[in-house]
């Protein structure tokens, strides 16, 4: 099981991902050894992009908040954005938190993905203005990061030649919609663009291994 590898295209703030942690967590209890990666793809370089003609920051927040509430069906995890500031005049890109978990990685990769999962969580399930870097902060401590050598990485240039080298791979499996998956067995992969169930993994899996990885567990 160990050769089962599945990578996600994602962004911290995507509350897509967020609803996908059941189904991890159900691979991982029926796939031993299974590994898990993040690749950031940055889904906001500016929030302008997003916006409505004649919208403001604060009411495309608003809008995004029901974008996020609506998503909770996917998945079951509850989402309720009654004040969300993600994004201000000041704050106009989901980029600190693609660099944060680089930073993370190159500071303590053994601790980096929980930092992931609790920075996904600070701002989906929390509701905390994540893009704010004192708020970033605060989730490196709880995750018990070393905050200064985390800010070093971050602040050297270092996190962000490593989040360039995650777009490039983005760009080159041709990745234009989020979250994407990579499913890999040894040298066989499949790039699976929907939003997929733990069936649907199931099968891929089933598929590249031609019925060699199967769960442990069928129900």
């Amino acid at each position: 099981m160990a050769n089962v590898i599945i990578t996600t295209f994602t962004d911290p703030m995507m509350g897509l991902t967020y609803e996908m942690e059941p189904v991890y967590e159900k691979l991982e209890q029926n796939f031993p050894g299974i590994e898990f990666r993040w690749v950031m793809s940055l889904l906001v370089r500016d929030v302008s992009d997003f916006m409505l003609p004649g919208e403001t920051i604060r009411d495309y927040n608003r809008r995004l908040a029901k974008i996020y509430e609506s998503e909770q069906s996917l998945g079951g995890l509850p989402i309720c954005m009654p004040d969300l500031r993600l994004f201000d005049e000041e704050h106009r890109s989901s980029l600190p938190l693609n660099l944060a978990y680089k930073a993370a990685q190159l500071a303590e990769p053994d601790k980096a993905d929980r930092f992931l999962r609790n920075l996904r969580h600070a701002t989906v399930e929390e509701v905390r203005p994540t893009t704010h870097f004192e708020e970033i902060l605060k989730v490196v401590r709880e995750t018990g990061i070393g905050e200064e050598e985390f800010v070093r990485q971050y602040e050297s240039g270092a996190a962000r030649t490593a989040l360039e080298r995650d777009l490039a791979l983005g760009r080159e499996l041709n990745i234009r919609s989020l979250p994407a998956f990579l499913v890999s067995y040894k040298e066989k992969t499949a790039l699976v663009r929907s939003l997929p169930g733990y069936e649907d993994f199931v099968r891929v899996i089933a598929e590249l291994s031609d019925g060699a990885a199967s769960p442990i567990r069928t129900e």
